[in-house]
């Protein structure tokens, strides 16, 4: 049995195991590092990660996303209200006192808590790793934001157990950020004299900062700071609306009118961002 890292992203994910005196970042069935965050739902079988990332577009109203950021929250929790709602496709739902998504599947509407979701999600994570490393996979230990609330915390542990997954531990995503640079470092300073090393991880839907001294042996989280409401989606979500504003100025469309539309649109914005920034 192997024990892996994942490090849960909004947009995707990552898997890691320690082998070789070093940290490995496993692909999966397409031979990406990254798997994408989503589970979709059809009229025949549920998709995950990649093959859910093929019918995004086509069946955008059954595909969640952004699991990270509706796992440990209730329907009526601002950050649902106010926030996800912008970024989500799926009708958002109440289910048993946590939110959820409804969706249609195998010719049903049935609402699934976004608890479940990740449990199905972690099980892909799971089977990916099993298949490179051609061993079981039960241990884990999963980065989440260091904002994390106990009842999100607690979610997260629940998600994992329904993929029959061991969590040995949760860990912040600053410290584990923190680790991965130190852990291979062979200069670092006696503890009298640390290194100061300031990390910026700009993610999908956060942004975080952390400060952290390092010594031999040793890493110090000295401070961290978090602004949970900028990141790549934000960027996405501003283009989406600059060029429907244009669109409607040049063209007279009104493409947010139009579900399909806004959602291809939005592809086609994360494209230019994506090629404008290398």
């Amino acid at each position: 049995m192997a024990v892996v890292g994942v490090d849960f992203g909004t947009l995707h994910s990552k898997i890691g195991v320690a082998r070789r005196r070093g940290i490995d970042i496993i692909v999966n069935e397409v031979s990406n590092r990254a798997t994408p965050s989503l589970v979709s739902f059809g009229p025949k079988q549920r998709s995950i990660g990649e093959s859910a990332k093929t019918l995004e577009t086509s069946n955008f109203r059954n595909t969640v996303g952004s699991l990270k950021r509706l796992i440990g929250r209730t329907i009526s929790d601002p950050e649902i209200e106010q926030v996800e709602r912008k970024f989500t496709h799926v009708k958002l739902v109440d289910v048993g006192g946590s939110v959820g998504a409804q969706v249609s599947y195998l010719g049903e509407q049935k609402a699934l808590s976004a608890t479940q979701l990740t449990g199905a999600y972690f099980g892909k994570l799971r089977d990916i790793a099993a298949n490179e490393l051609k061993t079981g996979v039960s241990d884990v230990v999963i980065a989440v934001p260091g904002w994390y609330t106990d009842v999100q915390r607690r979610a997260i542990l629940d998600a994992a157990q329904i993929a029959n997954l061991n969590v040995l531990r949760l860990i912040n995503d600053t410290t584990a950020v923190a680790l991965g640079y130190g852990i291979t470092k062979s200069d670092l300073p006696e503890a009298e004299n640390p290194r100061h090393v300031v990390f910026v991880d700009v993610g999908h839907s956060s942004l975080s900062v952390s400060v952290v001294a390092f010594s031999k042996g040793q890493l110090t989280v000295k401070s961290t700071a978090y602004d949970r409401h900028i990141g790549g989606r934000d960027i996405d979500y501003a283009l989406v609306r600059h060029f429907s504003e244009e669109f409607k100025t040049k063209y007279k469309i009104d493409v947010l009118s139009n579900p399909k539309a806004t959602f291809r649109l939005a592809a086609g914005c994360d494209k230019v961002k994506k090629s404008h920034h290398a």
